[in-house]
């Protein structure tokens, strides 16, 4: 196994990711569990957004006056955000920087982070344990580290609600999750006793934690298409912080300090 590139999945990541309905919801959960941080009070931030790609989040963030660095490894996403960063203007805010997440604290301009930003990586890496070495370097004492990852057990209780038990034993004993190539379905989604282990070897304190779209995935289409998204988006935020709905939330994000 080695960490995905998505040069080859850029086009579809602005529409499938951050787009509709399940984009909106990421970005409530996301802005709600953030805003402590990045209120009016906090001034200027410098943010790494680490695995960034288009950098939809983080481009919204210099737009808010904070100093951002976007590293992705994958080209194709580092141009799409380019264009981005020229149509809104954000040029003097933004640093572009096309380098695996695991080689950043290499160069100490991006140590002394107050925020890091690493969302939907891990569950893409060959060993997102390690990478969360690498993740913690970035960070200045006190400094906050605001991870997303694909929940292993939401992904489990989807091919049981299915009757896809075959598949299922047959994803746990070979270790690979992934779909066909073209997949968004990540290869090695994570489990949250093992992330949370990971944190507290590097001495991360968790100060928040929120499942991001914790029954949107499990809604019939018939159903959920029928109500309002500004009332899907109102309960998921109001339960997402709420076991043991979380716990089947198809994302789980960690507010952490360090």
């Amino acid at each position: 196994m080695k960490d995905r590139n998505f040069d080859d999945l850029a086009h579809r990541f602005r529409n499938r990711i951050y787009g509709g309905l399940k984009g909106e919801i990421r970005l409530a959960v996301l802005s709600r569990d953030l805003a402590p941080l990045l209120g009016e009070t906090a001034g200027r931030l410098r943010i790494v957004d680490a695995g960034g790609g288009q950098g939809q989040f983080a481009l919204d963030l210099a737009e808010a006056g904070h100093e951002i660095t976007i590293a992705d490894i994958s080209t194709e996403m580092l141009e799409q955000a380019r264009e981005q960063v020229r149509l809104r203007d954000l040029q003097g805010r933004v640093t572009l920087l096309h380098r695996p997440l695991q080689a950043l604290p290499e160069d100490a301009a991006n140590c002394g982070q107050d925020l890091v930003l690493c969302h939907a990586v891990l569950e893409w890496l060959a060993d997102p344990h390690a990478a969360l070495g690498a993740l913690r370097q970035l960070l200045k004492p006190g400094g906050h580290l605001s991870l997303t990852f694909y929940n292993r057990r939401a992904l489990e209780f989807r091919l049981l609600q299915r009757g896809s038990f075959r598949q299922l034993d047959r994803n746990i004993d070979s270790g690979h999750w992934g779909g066909h190539p073209g997949s968004l379905t990540p290869q090695n989604p994570l489990k949250l006793e093992w992330v949370e282990d990971w944190l507290a070897q590097q001495g991360f304190e968790i100060v928040s934690h929120s499942g991001i779209r914790c029954f949107h995935d499990y809604m019939t289409p018939v159903i959920r298409d029928k109500l309002p998204a500004a009332a899907i988006v109102g309960k998921e935020l109001e339960y997402s912080q709420v076991d043991p709905y979380r716990e089947l939330a198809r994302y789980v994000h960690l507010l952490c300090r360090c």
